[in-house]
This record gives C-alpha cells, sequence and structure tokens, in this order.
C-alpha cells in the first residue's frame, strides 16, 4: 500500500449522533446500520479521503447517502452505469431526498431543468457520469457563480480507474482534474472488490489525501459455493438447464460466449424456463427491455455475458450459475455476488469442463500483445532514441 493510505483496523465503534440516527430510520428505513458502514460514515464526516472495499449487498450507497444530507451543498456521485444511478436516485426521490440524474439519455428540456434544480440549491445528491464529470464546460458550470459548494465527491465502482480492473473505463484517469476544479472536496471511492494492486491505483490516480482504506472483507456468509466438473460442452447446457427449472427463485446464468449465451437461452426458453438474454451485441433498447424484465420479476432467469451485472440491484436473486469459466477470480465474485443481497441463502454454481479453459486463453491472447510485437515495438523506439 502507498504511502499516502492508511488502513483503518477495528476498534471502538464511536455512536452515531442523534440527527443521524433519525436519518437512518426516518429516511432510510434501517434502525441500525451494517458492519463497517459506520467507519465509513465518520471517515466521511471527518472530511477524510476514504476508499471503502465492501462485498456487494454490503450497503456501500448508504454511506454516502446518510452523509449527504449532513454535509452543507451538493455531493456529486460518479457512477458508471446509467440505469444504476437511475434505479438509485429513484430511491432516493421516494425516500424525500432532492436528488438530480444528468446523463447522455436527457433529453435538452430535461438536462435544462435538472440543471435550474442544481443552480437554485434545491438538490442534494447530483448523479453523473464519469464521462460527463471530466467534461470541462459542464465542471465549469458547476463551480459558477451562485452555484451549490460540493462538500463532497464520490466514486462509485471505483476499481473502474485502475488499469488492472476487469471493467477499466478511461474518464475515471481524468477524474481528479475535475474534482480539483470542484475545490478539491474530500472523495469517497467505492467497490466491492479491489486487490492491494488495484487499491494503490485508485489512491495515485484519485491522489488521495491519506486516505482512509476501509476493507470489511469478501465473505459473505450467505452464499453458498459449488463447482461441477462436466465432460463436454452438451452435458454442461443439459445441466445449466436441470439447474435453472429446478432451482427456487430468479437467478443469473452467466456465458463467457456471446454465442454460448445465445445458445442457451435458446435452449431454456425450449424448455420452457422463463428467461431473457443480455449481452453486449443487442441493441440498447433490447437490453433495456430485458434488464427491465429481469428486474420487475415478469422473468425469472437472465442468460448473460459479464456485459450484465456491475451496479444491479435486485436483492432477491436465488442463485448465480457460470455456464462457463470467468476470465478472473475477482471477475467471478463480482458476477456471484449479484445472489443474495437480501441477505438470504443464495446458491453459486460453477459448472466446468476442460474446453472452458481454451475460452479464456483465446481472450487473454487477444488482450496482451505477444512477445514478437513488443520487441519490434522495444527496437521502433530505441531506433527514435536515437
Amino acid at each position: 500500500m502507498n504511502d499516502n493510505s492508511r488502513t483503518v483496523t477495528s476498534r471502538a465503534r464511536k455512536p452515531l449522533d442523534r440527527e443521524l440516527e433519525n436519518a437512518l430510520r426516518k429516511v432510510f428505513g434501517f434502525p441500525h446500520l451494517r458492519p463497517g458502514q459506520d467507519k465509513v460514515i465518520h471517515s466521511v464526516l471527518d472530511g477524510a479521503d476514504t476508499l471503502a472495499v465492501m462485498p456487494t449487498g454490503a450497503g456501500k450507497s448508504l454511506c454516502y447517502q446518510l452523509p449527504a444530507l449532513q454535509l452543507d451543498g451538493m455531493t456529486v456521485v460518479v457512477s458508471p452505469l446509467i440505469s444504476l444511478m437511475r434505479d438509485q436516485a429513484a430511491k432516493l426521490v421516494e425516500a424525500g431526498v432532492a436528488t438530480a440524474v444528468i446523463n447522455s439519455t436527457l433529453s435538452t428540456t430535461e438536462e435544462r431543468e435538472a440543471m435550474e434544480a442544481v443552480t437554485a440549491g434545491e438538490i442534494r445528491i447530483l448523479f453523473v457520469t464519469p464521462e460527463r464529470l471530466v467534461n470541462a464546460e459542464f465542471t465549469a458550470t458547476l463551480t459558477g457563480k451562485d452555484m451549490p459548494a460540493v462538500p463532497l465527491v464520490v466514486i462509485d465502482e471505483a476499481h473502474c480507474i485502475s488499469q488492472w480492473g476487469h471493467d477499466f473505463r478511461p474518464a475515471y484517469v481524468e477524474l481528479i482534474h475535475a474534482i480539483r476544479t470542484l475545490g478539491r472536496p474530500p472523495v469517497l471511492a467505492l467497490t466491492a472488490t479491489a486487490t492491494p494492486s488495484v487499491i494503490d491505483d485508485i489512491v495515485r490516480e484519485l491522489q488521495m489525501r491519506r486516505a482512509n482504506v476501509i476493507h470489511t472483507g469478501v465473505y459473505r456468509d450467505n452464499l453458498h459455493f459449488a463447482v461441477e466438473q462436466l465432460t463436454n460442452p452438451e452435458e454442461k447446457r443439459a445441466r445449466a438447464i436441470e439447474l435453472a427449472r429446478t432451482l427456487e427463485g430468479s437467478g443469473i446464468i452467466y456465458c463467457a460466449t456471446v454465442a454460448e449465451c445465445e445458445a442457451l437461452h435458446a435452449a431454456l426458453v425450449e424448455a420452457d424456463v422463463s428467461a431473457e438474454r443480455y449481452h453486449g451485441k443487442l441493441s440498447a433498447s433490447a437490453r433495456s427491455e430485458a434488464q427491465d424484465a429481469f428486474m420487475a420479476d415478469d422473468v425469472r432467469v437472465m442468460v448473460a455475458t459479464n456485459a450484465f451485472g456491475m451496479g444491479i440491484d435486485k436483492p432477491n436473486i436465488r442463485f448465480v450459475l457460470h455456464a462457463q469459466v470467468p476470465g478472473s477470480l475477482d471477475a467471478y465474485y463480482q458476477e456471484a455476488g449479484r445472489a443474495g443481497r437480501d441477505g438470504e441463502a443464495a446458491k453459486c454454481i460453477l459448472l466446468f469442463e476442460l474446453k472452458d479453459k481454451q475460452v479464456q486463453q483465446f481472450f487473454l491472447g487477444g488482450r496482451y500483445p505477444n512477445a514478437e510485437t513488443i520487441r519490434r515495438v522495444a527496437e521502433a523506439v530505441r531506433d527514435l532514441a536515437r
């Protein structure tokens, strides 16, 4: 861990003051905080840069929503997913918290109305995409005359800032410039998983000052993990269909390829399993319709590639199956962790056969340059230097 961060170890919990307790119960409907939330909230309210690594379903959102009600001005939340910010904003508005969302899906009229509410000081929490916040014109608008102060910037899904993260998003690297333009308020970075390398990347790229790194662990005792080894793709697909038919509740089946996603979805529909599919080659409208149907329990099973999932807040997912091995342990934890967000028992089953390894080796081959390419680049650089 680099010199700009320090890990917060377990210690006696500071009690919440009465105003915080009232907001926790009356606004959000929770009788008490979950483990780790109190440390993060106190760190934020103390004005410290904070990196919180908390498992899926541990209540990361409350770690900025509760402080935002205590801070003067408007908290800015950077979220990579439009659907996620839409869902979170809707829940906050329902709870009576003045919230606005600004992203590329808004009409000119909707964006103007949102900015008018911001200018009037009516908004407590503003959700934006990283691409919007790093837009110099937009940031300059937020710092204009009579604009509300920004006492906190929240970076959700902060692992996207890391070149080692599985969801790398280039605009995240530029966020520090926007944060400086806003007057360099305290930063709260949130993620469900982060290796030591990714933690260092986040702290460095956001230039966090003596960051409190609060890691609550990744263990969730309501998730039951299993691996089943099958002998061939046909047997594995049959087993996935059998599990989807017999396991109770809604679930996600992850595939490593679009082809398998399509094939398995078709097989499930043929087997009378209520299922939708989601992958990057579908149109935006088709993906949105599939996600809405799954979230509303209109279909029971979602067959998807890793294009589906980051930020999905559906509490009653009872199983997550992996019909093919994911690219990394970190990716597997992120995807399996979408089960059981309500704290009830859920199953996470990995179906494995030897050809799965070939798929991931193929992906790795296209992701990194081979030795010959590296040699030629090195020679070209050396020649230029001469």
